[in-house]
């Protein structure tokens, strides 16, 4: 008999941002600074750890941890550390439901398979800036999904109960949350978006919220800062050129709405990041 998923595999869609493998330093302190997405971190020695509000998190050097998006932390290394890191989110799930699931940093249990797989992983990573193609950017969703998969089975079942129904809550919205990703450089209005829902705009608005925890604006306007920041990082498109690219009127109200919520401007985003050339885009 088949087992049938109704659409829980679409609410698992994986969005990869960023991946690579390269020595930590210093400026490692001065890059996290979005906190809305998934990060999965591997290192070949100690030294690396987080600072929480209540307390020091350390990471032990060859085990997978996973860091939820929404949780406040400051990135400490000490001595010569190098990491396998992976920044990802599941496509329209809120901070706020992910931390329902996970509110803290996992350290993940051994495992032949996932293990083996993280090693090829960071060896591809290693040899240089690859291109992200389909076979790279498989194995990388494979080794996020069977770390989630390991996360989960070391979880009170009420917690991953939420999960699951957490999942089931986004299929109503994925192809407002599709749409919206294609369209970030065009005008979107709720109007427009509880059209392409099928439903009224005030039911709309009052589901979107209740889904993502944010609005439909606030989410829109945080879609086009989280594509801007890629952008600023892994391509070499002009500001000007970006702010079009993510729906901003012009390169000032860009500048002026990133800096409020990044806590810098994006020339200084953009070069703040040593890693930029070892980073693949994705």
């Amino acid at each position: 008999m088949p087992v049938i998923f109704p659409g829980i595999a679409k609410a698992l869609n994986i969005r990869l941002f960023s991946a690579g493998y390269i020595p930590l330093g210093d400026w490692w302190s001065m890059t996290d600074i979005l906190r809305d997405f998934w990060r999965l971190y591997l290192h070949d020695q100690d030294g690396a750890s987080l600072k929480l509000a209540e307390g020091s998190f350390e990471m032990p050097s060859g085990r997978i941890v996973l860091v939820p998006p929404g949780i406040d932390f400051v990135p400490v290394v000490q001595g010569v550390v190098h990491q396998l890191f992976i920044q990802f989110e599941f496509v329209g799930w809120p901070s706020e439901a992910a931390r329902q699931v996970f509110p803290h940093p996992i350290v993940l249990d051994d495992d032949g398979l996932r293990d083996a797989l993280a090693a090829e992983v960071g060896a591809k990573l290693e040899a240089g800036p690859p291109v992200l193609d389909p076979n790279l950017s498989s194995l990388l969703k494979a080794l996020v999904h069977l770390s989630i998969s390991s996360a989960l089975s070391g979880i009170p079942d009420d917690r991953a109960g939420r999960f699951l129904t957490i999942a089931e809550g986004q299929q109503e919205l994925l192809t407002v949350l599709h749409y919206i990703e294609e369209h970030l450089d065009q005008h979107l209005s709720n109007a427009q978006l509880a059209e392409i829902a099928r439903t009224s705009e005030s039911r709309f608005i009052r589901r979107f919220r209740d889904t993502t925890g944010r609005t439909p604006g606030r989410y829109v306007q945080d879609r086009r800062l989280r594509r801007a920041a890629d952008l600023l990082v892994s391509s070499d498109q002009s500001i000007e050129e970006i702010a079009q690219r993510c729906g901003f009127a012009n390169r000032y109200h860009f500048t002026r709405v990133f800096s409020q919520r990044m806590d810098c401007p994006p020339a200084r985003y953009r070069s703040d990041r040593p890693y930029i050339e070892q980073q693949p885009q994705g």
